[in-house]
């Protein structure tokens, strides 16, 4: 029996292992820049600009704004990458100070970077640029959400301003093309004004509208995360108790000291996989909710499964239910023995549960 156990389990680890090497944290990572800049209404790439960054030094883009570099990384580093455009003109809209972090769980990465000439543009959306850096600085200072986070939240009121703004520079075409006719389209040129104004309502309420939906969706993403996070590590803890007590089980039979911590790791241990079990349902709908990432999704409902069916219900749950039977029967040894053909296995599943959690976390960690 032990046999048959042990190889069916040396056969899961190898599976670990493979599955593990798609999923490992890379040791460089292939950056793809693209840098636009905005003129007026048109976004074009910006070539032949000079860029500063950071661990890398001064380099110059392409003729069509690109430029592509592989960066080292660490496994033990969470890197930040801080790019600056040498130009006095210019000024960077995204990402947020040109800094991003880098996902290292990927191999590529594609960064868009865009950037304007302030003193070219109309007074309109200086003051709506003006105002969104106000909200992100006002976010930021809070220090609840990430750079990632901050980074997506400014792409997508940015997107919405300019949108907004090539709508109004149209508008506004149109009313010069009338000024330059006969008085008889002054209620035209009012109409078109109105449009304007209730046009710049819209991109008001908008913009307040999608600040308030973003950072409540990551507050709960954040939120979420530390649960997840909390719950699992816990219960890795806590497996890691019960595997740590089988090498010394008949020593509790004569050791009431031995046998109560025994007896306050197991009840520790229940206690953890009760939370885990009770939340483990709105843990996945939180997932499915806020991340909107199947792959994610799928990778910790499979880790949920490992956990619940592999070491909760086939090994721990058993383990400890024979192992007390036999000690209730005051057959310490037979309790041993049990547990001495279960730790090698406990050693080896507990291990594959720490990496599948440590590479889901991670991968959750990136995407928010």
């Amino acid at each position: 029996m032990k046999t048959t156990i042990r190889t069916a389990i040396l056969l899961l680890g190898v599976l670990f292992i493979q599955s593990d090497i798609i999923g490992q944290v890379v040791n460089t990572i292939d950056i793809h820049l693209n840098i636009q800049e905005k003129v007026g209404k048109q976004i074009s790439p910006m070539s032949d600009a000079t860029l500063s960054i950071s661990d890398i030094g001064e380099i110059k883009t392409d003729s069509d704004g690109k430029y592509k570099f592989t960066y080292p990384v660490r496994n033990d580093v969470e890197p930040k990458i801080a790019i600056s455009l040498k130009s006095e003109e210019h000024q960077m809209l995204k990402p947020l100070d040109g800094s991003f972090e880098l996902d290292t769980t990927q191999q590529e990465l594609f960064v868009e970077f865009l950037v304007v000439n302030m003193a070219e543009e109309s007074p309109e959306f200086k003051k709506r640029i003006e105002e969104l850096e106000g909200r992100v600085s006002a976010l930021r200072n809070k220090n609840q959400l990430t750079l990632t986070q901050l980074n997506a939240l400014n792409q997508t009121l940015l997107d919405t301003i300019i949108f907004f703004e090539q709508n109004r520079q149209e508008l506004e075409s149109k009313i010069a093309d009338y000024e330059s006719l006969t008085s008889e389209q002054q209620a035209e040129i009012s109409q078109l004004r109105g449009q304007i104004t209730t046009l710049e309502d819209q991109v008001d309420q908008l913009t307040r509208d999608l600040e308030v939906a973003l950072e409540e969706q990551y507050l709960r993403q954040n939120e979420q995360f530390r649960e997840i996070s909390s719950n699992l590590l816990a219960y890795l803890r806590k497996a890691k108790d019960i595997r740590d007590h089988m090498p010394y089980i008949s020593s509790y039979y004569s050791s009431p000291s031995g046998y109560q911590n025994y007896d306050k790791d197991i009840r520790g241990y229940n206690e953890i996989y009760e939370s885990f079990d009770n939340n483990r349902l709105s843990y996945l709908e939180g997932v499915d909710r806020y991340w909107e990432n199947k792959t994610i999704s799928r990778k910790l409902e499979e880790t949920f499964s490992f956990l619940s069916k592999s070491i909760h219900q086939s090994q721990i749950l058993t383990v400890v239910r024979d192992i007390n039977t036999e000690l209730h029967k005051q057959k310490p040894r037979k309790a041993q023995k049990i547990a001495t053909i279960s730790h090698d296995d406990m050693v080896v599943n507990i291990r594959a549960l720490e990496k599948q959690v440590n590479r889901i976390l991670t991968q959750m960690r990136k995407s928010i």
